[in-house]
């Protein structure tokens, strides 16, 4: 979602950078009363001027919880903030855009006055609002303050604008911010290279008032005894699905390591957004965690290493020195091989990976110590060896798993279909590489299959998804006929081409190419497209095409594209023509189309 936000951030709106039309006018409201209060309680304060729609409640409540949580630090340290809430009106083009991307829940389709008091509900009781009714007063503000679709300006005593990206900066630097100058955060940007610089376990994690962790049951545990250990700082969450993935293969990990009786432990940086959800996810591991109430370092931390996205790993030597900062990535490709993380052995693994891919083999893919075959539906065995010589697909699915349950489908009305047309059906066979949760569920769901498996509790499993770095699901490897592999893009080449694909060669891949590219001098160069209203261009790959997923049909594209230069809307060429031949709304606007 926030991905999508800032793309609709980046609406343009007008700005000014003195003055404050505020003060020009009668009267706001105090939220808890609805009491109106004269402008002049504004004198000699600094202002926090939060401008939102009322009609978006799901960005607003996200955008008020980083607010508040700031506010009441602000208080704490004795800094006073007056914030006001600015209403925005409805945008048409914000709109739809969110529908683009699948997010009309967002929208509160009920009166503008019921949302504005459905937001008054949510909002701090102290805060000021502009009443809805004077559309003159926000329309000033807006045009004066607004960033974006959601953004807070701070305004100096002397009604001389400090910034427009408020938001940003709690995010980023919390309290220490203020006054929210860029005088300010040229200073604290100083200070974290100072910081950096002398980094240890102690200045990372202990404060003032606090030189103990805690574990999952609450018992504090003192930093000094991390004093000499490598140490891994966790950022998570519970409530994004990836960090709930992650966690129990970081688990697994840490506790090989710990048996093996390595100097290592790992600290649990929450972004849980309340400590009731932050308790529950730190019982399902087994190591310390920064205590939820210490928000001041729980931001040092993100703000130090930049943590934009979880999960996140960092290592920390036993200096406490930063030694890597992707280790996630690290965690799937070599697992506990991978410790202790050192560019030494970073090296060393790569080399040997190196050499395992140059021998690489089927056999030596699928065959283990126990096992020499692979399973058929209703629980045939299937002799690796037959394999020998096929072109085959390691198709790495599971069923809770919403993208798998839309492409398995697909992929089985390729593989029939591939089946049928080629010659006895024995040039190409795939195998399931289940992420299945237990055994049950992998049988029902291989039951929907027409390929072979590697059964449920094969240690080959988890070993072909740290091989392949499969770091997400569905994804199909395909596998020459020599034993080496041909690509790890399968999914995406089965989604573009379907059958066609097959043998999924580079010298193939290019024909089909050609095809298109030929194909493509044909098409018009641009095209009105009335259901989406505006005129789209005719692109390549060459020219401002890519991979991307078609608005039409929600299915994968890649290079060829009609294109919406002003929003981002993009339309495979087949579609197009579709949409052309079903309405009478697509006129082409000029068949002179020069390809690249």
């Amino acid at each position: 979602m926030a991905e999508n936000l800032r793309q609709i951030n980046s609406i343009g709106i007008k700005t000014c950078s003195t003055g404050l039309p505020l003060k020009n006018k009668d009267f706001l409201l105090i939220n808890s009363s609805k009491i109106p209060v004269k402008t002049s309680v504004l004198d000699g304060k600094l202002l926090g001027i939060l401008i939102g729609p009322h009609w978006l409640i799901i960005p607003l409540q996200h955008a008020l919880s980083v607010l508040c949580q700031s506010n009441e630090e602000l208080r704490k340290a004795g800094k006073e903030v007056v914030f006001v809430y600015v209403a925005a009106d409805r945008d048409e083009e914000v709109i739809k855009i969110l529908k683009r991307y699948g997010q009309e829940n967002q929208i509160d389709g009920t009166s503008d006055m019921e949302c504005f008091e459905r937001v008054l509900g949510i909002l701090p009781k102290d805060w000021l609002v502009v009443p809805f009714e004077r559309s003159d007063v926000r329309a000033e503000l807006i045009n004066s303050y607004r960033s974006g679709i959601f953004s807070l300006a701070f305004v100096g005593s002397d009604g001389k604008l400090h910034t427009k990206d408020g938001l940003k900066m709690l995010e980023k630097w919390g309290v220490d911010a203020y006054p929210f100058t860029e005088e300010r955060i040229q200073e604290l940007l100083r200070e974290a290279v100072d910081l950096a610089s002398n980094q240890s376990i102690k200045s990372l994690l202990t404060t003032e008032t606090r030189d103990s962790l805690i574990t999952p049951d609450g018992t504090e545990v003192k930093v000094a005894e991390l004093e000499g250990k490598i140490v891994g700082l966790y950022f998570a969450a519970h409530w994004y699905h990836q960090c709930v993935t992650f966690t129990p293969v970081l688990a697994d990990i840490y506790k090989q390591l710990k048996e093996r009786g390595a100097e290592f432990e790992i600290v649990f940086i929450s972004s849980d957004e309340d400590r009731v959800s932050f308790e529950e996810y730190h019982r399902t591991m087994p190591w310390l965690a920064v205590p939820y109430s210490d928000l001041k370092t729980k931001k040092l931390l993100n703000k130090t290493f930049e943590i934009e996205a979880i999960p996140r790993l960092i290592i920390l030597d036993v200096q406490g020195k930063t030694m890597q900062t992707e280790t996630v990535e690290l965690i799937y490709k070599y697992g506990v091989q991978a410790f202790p993380f050192t560019p030494e052995r970073l090296a060393e693994l790569e080399l040997e990976e190196r050499a395992k891919r140059a021998s690489q083999t089927l056999e030596k893919l699928l065959l283990n110590n126990k096992r020499n075959y692979v399973i058929a539906p209703q629980g045939k065995q299937v002799s690796i060896s037959s394999l020998i010589g096929k072109t085959v697909g390691l198709y790495f699915s599971a069923q809770w798993c919403f993208p798998c349950q839309k492409f398995t489908p697909r992929l089985i009305s390729v593989y029939n279909n591939l089946k049928e047309t080629l010659k006895d059906g024995e040039g190409f066979e795939i195998i399931f590489v289940s992420s299945d949760t237990d055994e049950a569920t992998f049988q029902s769901y291989y039951e929907t299959m027409p390929w072979l498996a590697l059964p449920y509790d094969d240690d080959k499993n988890k070993e072909l998804s740290r091989y392949f770095d499969i770091c997400s699901i569905p994804s199909l490897v395909i596998v020459g006929p020599d034993g080496k592999t041909v690509t790890s893009e399968g999914r995406k080449l089965i989604n573009l081409h379907r059958e066609r694909a097959y043998p999924f060669t580079e010298a193939h891949l290019a024909e089909i190419q050609k095809e298109i590219d030929e194909k493509a001098k044909s098409f018009p160069k641009t095209f009105q497209h009335a259901g989406h209203g505006h005129i789209l261009q005719l692109v390549s790959a060459n020219s401002g095409g890519g991979p991307y997923i078609c608005c039409e049909c929600d299915e994968q594209g890649s290079g060829w594209a009609y294109q919406c230069i002003q929003c981002g809307y993009e339309v495979h060429p087949k579609c197009m023509q579709d949409f052309e031949k079903e309405t009478e709304g697509g006129q082409k606007l000029d068949n002179n189309v020069q390809t690249n």
